[in-house]
């Protein structure tokens, strides 16, 4: 039995990171597995771990300098998780660059805490890597053995070895908005051209952290999100809340064509073997793009706050920035442009770069394969 720790609250994305890891675990295990929350100590769950095989740490962006004690509790002592005596692993995580340009990942360091957990796991740590700018980040912070496995979103087992099949017609288009509020209006500009620009298309825009207030969405945030859905009803699409439950992105695989800043819904839509064209909110989906070859928009630019630490050269200066809460970035103007631009020329020749990204897929799966067998203390 493997205890997999998920991270699944309302999120649509971390719902499917859990599924596509549950389900590659085990088809290739062969075992059960047992869901926790990620964001609760385990310290109150020694029995169960005590009959466990593996653990394996799933989840987005969690190669963070916080990652043992901030965004993983884990257990309140490494001694404790390293005393199982099995493998932890850490199964195709990010990090989370912000913006997530070059400075940041030659500057992205883990606290002390969290390489105090590495070296306490020693052998029984298993670290694999979304793609090639995580794993770099693992490398430079002195994290043994690391491999980069791809997401576990990106392998949908149905599709793999599917050849891509370009769409006849976009008729359907998905539209995910931005997490980040910076980027609202920007996004809604593109949405109003994405709509005239296929006039013929249905476009459903999708919100991955649905709409209304609850305990995981605050009242100002819903109010905005409220009111951005209220926009895209206003321009005649078809407005869902897809939070919380799987099926309600089951639409995913009948629509032909993802543009927006989900980068789980990207990832969804690369799986299942369709285009998609992704802003770039920060340093995850920038990571994405370049590991599979898919075009994508940077949506921000540095502000002047953003530019100091980078032409001085300086993580000490880039702290302090932080520190005193100034923004790093802000909108770009014109990423509508490129944006369509980037569908409509790939749309012209066929799609070449979600064939090619289909085939990274295929190509990586082995490796996702032999990092998963060593999942257990079995293998």
């Amino acid at each position: 039995m493997i205890v997999l720790l998920s991270g699944a609250k309302k999120n649509i994305g971390d719902f499917l990171i859990s599924d596509r890891a549950e389900r590659i675990l085990r088809h290739v295990t062969g075992q059960d597995v047992v869901r926790l929350p990620n964001w609760e100590p385990l310290d109150g769950h020694l029995e169960v771990l005590a009959k466990a095989s593996g653990l394996v740490v799933a989840g987005g962006p969690g190669y963070r300098p916080d990652l043992y004690g901030g965004v993983y509790p884990l257990t309140r002592e490494p001694a404790a998780l390293a005393g199982l005596g099995m493998p932890v692993t850490f199964f195709g995580l990010g990090w989370k660059g912000d913006p997530g340009d070059d400075f940041d990942l030659a500057t992205y360091r883990f606290g002390e805490r969290t390489l105090g957990l590495v070296t306490a796991l020693g052998e029984n740590g298993r670290y694999s890597a979304r793609d090639q700018l995580s794993y770099e980040v693992l490398v430079r912070n002195g994290v043994p053995g690391p491999v980069m496995s791809g997401c576990p979103v990106w392998y949908d087992l149905d599709s793999l070895g599917v050849p891509f099949e370009p769409p006849t017609a976009l008729r359907t288009i998905v539209f995910t908005p931005p997490e980040q509020r910076v980027f609202h209006a920007q996004s809604r500009r593109l949405l109003q051209e994405l709509v005239r620009a296929y006039p013929e298309s249905r476009v459903i825009v999708a919100f991955h952290r649905g709409i209304e207030a609850d305990e995981h969405t605050s009242a100002t945030d819903a109010e905005a999100l409220v009111e951005y859905a209220a926009f895209a009803r206003s321009l005649g699409c078809d407005v869902r809340d897809v939070s919380y439950d799987l099926g309600r992105i089951a639409f995913y695989r009948d629509a032909d064509a993802h543009v927006g800043y989900r980068l789980h819904a990207h990832l969804c839509f690369l799986s299942y073997r369709k285009p998609s064209i992704v802003l770039e909110e920060d340093g995850r989906a920038r990571g994405a793009a370049e590991a599979l070859g898919t075009p994508s928009v940077r949506a921000w630019r540095l502000t002047r706050a953003g530019k100091l630490p980078r032409t001085l050269r300086s993580r000490t200066v880039s702290r302090a920035v932080k520190r005193l809460g100034w923004s790093v970035k802000a909108a770009r103007d014109d990423v509508s442009e490129d944006a369509l631009a980037a569908l409509e020329d790939q749309r012209a020749a066929g799609f070449p770069a979600f064939r090619a990204a289909a085939q990274r897929i295929d190509a990586t799966w082995p490796v996702m394969e032999r990092f998963t067998r060593g999942t257990t203390r079995d293998a």
